[in-house]
C-alpha cells in the first residue's frame, strides 16, 4: 500500500496563452528541485555520539597530563628544599671549620703538626744613626727635595703629605 498523496494542480495559465490564445502552446520549464543530500538521522547521532566522546578523551587526557605535571611539580620543589637544608648545613660546616681553633685543630690531629719546641726572639736595637737618603725622600718636607722637579714628583711628595697611606716612588716602598 502506498501513502496518498496530495495533489495540487495549477489552475493559472501562463501570460502566454492568455494573451495570443491562435499561438501555439509553449512547454514550461521544468523546476529543478534541489538535491539535497540528507544524512540518516542515525548516523547523525552517531557523529554527534563520537565527536562527544572524541571531545571526553582529550579533556581527560589534559586532565591526566596536568596532573601528572603537578606532581612533578612537588617532587622538584621538596628536591629543592633538601638541597637547601644541605646547603645550610654545609654552609655552616664551612664557617665551623674557618675558625682558627679548628683549623690548629686539623693541622695537629690529621697532618700531625707539633708546637715548636724551640723559639727564638731577635730584638734589634733603634738607629741612632740619621736615616739614609734614599729613605729621607719621604719625609722631606719641600716638594723640591725629590729627585726629579717636575710637577708630578710635587704632587706626589704634596700626596704623601697629607694622606701618610705608605707613599710610593720610583719602586721604593716607605718603611
Amino acid at each position: 500500500m502506498t501513502a496518498a498523496r496530495k495533489l495540487e494542480y495549477d489552475y493559472s495559465y501562463p501570460e502566454e496563452l492568455v494573451a495570443a490564445p491562435s499561438a501555439p502552446a509553449a512547454k514550461p520549464e521544468p523546476k529543478l528541485k534541489s538535491k539535497r543530500r540528507c544524512l540518516p538521522a542515525t548516523l547523525r547521532i552517531c557523529l554527534v555520539a563520537a565527536c562527544c566522546v572524541v571531545l571526553g578523551l582529550l579533556y581527560l587526557q589534559q586532565q591526566v597530563t596536568s596532573y601528572y605535571l603537578n606532581m612533578e611539580m612537588l617532587h622538584l620543589q621538596e628536591q629543592v628544599k633538601l638541597m637547601e637544608q644541605r646547603n645550610n648545613q654545609l654552609m655552616l660546616t664551612l664557617e665551623s671549620q674557618r675558625s682558627l681553633k679548628q683549623i690548629e685543630h686539623i693541622a695537629r690531629t690529621r697532618l700531625g703538626m707539633v708546637e715548636p719546641e724551640y723559639t727564638a726572639t731577635l730584638v734589634m736595637p733603634r738607629h741612632t744613626d740619621p736615616v739614609p737618603e734614599a729613605e729621607s725622600r719621604w719625609l722631606a718636607e719641600e716638594p723640591s727635595a725629590s729627585p726629579s722637579g717636575s710637577f708630578l714628583a710635587a704632587l706626589t711628595a704634596v700626596l704623601n703629605k697629607v694622606l701618610p697611606l705608605g707613599g710610593v716612588e720610583a719602586g721604593t716602598l716607605q718603611r
